[in-house]
């Protein structure tokens, strides 16, 4: 069986500031994009020079998945299946200023509740969005590798392998790291490996 690789882009300036990005199409910075390579260099190690390539059309996943699609001599493919959450009126906004704006919606949120804001796309939607996104660019023959978002890969890996989106198995997955999803031959979905490449 091959793999499924969920790698997440590399660090932004949002990143850095702690600023929600979501929908935004925030480039990757000057270390960002040092990491992207690094990180590219070492998933080739991994999966091997077969892998195809497919991105979340925002820059900063588009951007991280060129640094492989270069490596693997490959073209990058572009799927809106993969694009981050939308995080609505909160984004461009720092944690703090959340909490100072939107107290009551912060705290739901802190709790793994769904906030009730404008623009906030639900999590099960976004783990349907991306599960479906998955299964159709899965090839048991080939390696692929999806660029993607935290919260994106977080809920997507979540429908894989039947877990509540509501449930906090999984942290957070840093940037420029990935997890490794295979298919037994039930079909049943397993994380491998979770967030190699961490620095």
């Amino acid at each position: 069986m091959s793999q499924l690789v969920l790698w997440r882009h590399a660090r932004t300036d949002h990143n850095i500031e702690g600023r929600l990005q979501g929908s935004l199409d925030i480039p990757l910075e000057a270390d960002g994009l040092a990491q992207a390579a690094a990180a590219a260099a070492r998933i080739v190690a991994h999966v091997g020079d077969r892998a195809r390539v497919v991105s979340s059309p925002l820059s900063r996943a588009t951007a991280s998945a060129d640094e492989l699609s270069r490596l693997l001599g490959v073209e990058t493919q572009v799927d809106e299946a993969f694009t981050q959450r939308p995080y609505g009126v909160w984004e461009g906004r720092t944690w703090d200023e959340v909490r100072e704006r939107w107290p009551e919606d912060f705290e739901r949120r802190r709790r793994g509740l769904e906030p009730l804001i404008d623009g906030w796309g639900a999590s099960a939607d976004i783990a349907t969005r991306v599960g479906e996104g998955l299964r159709r660019w899965y090839d048991p023959e080939t390696p692929t590798v999806v660029v993607s978002h935290g919260s994106a890969i977080q809920l997507g890996v979540m429908h894989m392998i039947g877990v509540e989106t509501e449930s906090r198995v999984f942290g957070k997955i840093p940037h420029g790291a990935w997890h490794v999803l295979t298919q037994s031959v039930s079909g049943a979905w397993h994380v491998d490996a979770f967030a190699l490449g961490a620095d």
